[in-house]
């Protein structure tokens, strides 16, 4: 669609998510996807990736990769969803210090979980891994998500003072690395939470 209207550079991306196995696709504006690693019907294991800021499908194979390296990581019998389900706020833009369009995609996000179980099962592990400003998505969407983990990587705040008031049954994973400038981004109503450093992916559970 986008090779009809000149715009390489999409046509490309569109062309390169051709084959694969797309739960959902938007191709309009910054564009929306959703694709599954493995096979989520067999996965003993399934991490569900929530992209941080300039997240599109322009940039989509950066965020694909990430979602592959763990896939392959994870092994057999696990399977990861790469889910760009809504439009990430710009870096340097003042919808980033807002939590304006995390309300606007929790919604998605609980939707895409309980597709998740369906496909799944109750017995499979299902993690959210939110980077960034997809870790305010992750927050919003929290209350009640049939998810047994929620690693929050380089947030800049989620609103909530402590991991109980997520109102999940989850275990809350905050992490930075050691350098993260994410700490100094002016979110507002930014979390009270502790966040751990961690190296080599090595990430431990939130004790606050």
């Amino acid at each position: 669609m986008a090779a009809a209207y000149g715009d390489r550079r999409r046509a490309g991306a569109e062309r390169a998510l051709a084959g694969r196995q797309l739960l959902y696709f938007d191709g309009r504006g910054a564009g929306l996807v959703t694709e599954v690693l493995g096979d989520l019907a067999g996965a003993g294991r399934v991490a569900v990736l929530a992209p941080g800021s300039d997240t599109s499908i322009d940039t989509y194979g950066r965020f694909r990769a990430a979602a592959l390296t763990l896939n392959e990581r994870l092994g057999e019998r696990a399977a990861v969803v790469a889910w760009l389900g809504y439009e990430t706020p710009g870096t340097f833009s003042t919808a980033v210090a807002t939590t304006g369009r995390a309300e606007e995609a929790a919604p998605g996000l609980r939707a895409l979980v309980d597709d998740v179980r369906a496909v799944a099962g109750q017995r499979a592990r299902v993690s959210l891994l939110c980077h960034s400003y997809g870790s305010v998505v992750c927050a919003r969407a929290a209350d009640g998500l049939d998810v047994d983990d929620i690693a929050l990587l380089g947030s800049p705040g989620t609103s909530a003072d402590t991991a109980a008031d997520l109102h999940t049954r989850a275990r809350i994973w905050p992490a930075r690395g050691a350098e993260d400038w994410v700490e100094n981004v002016p979110l507002r109503d930014r979390t009270q939470a502790a966040v751990f450093a961690y190296e080599s992916g090595l990430v431990r559970p939130s004790g606050y």
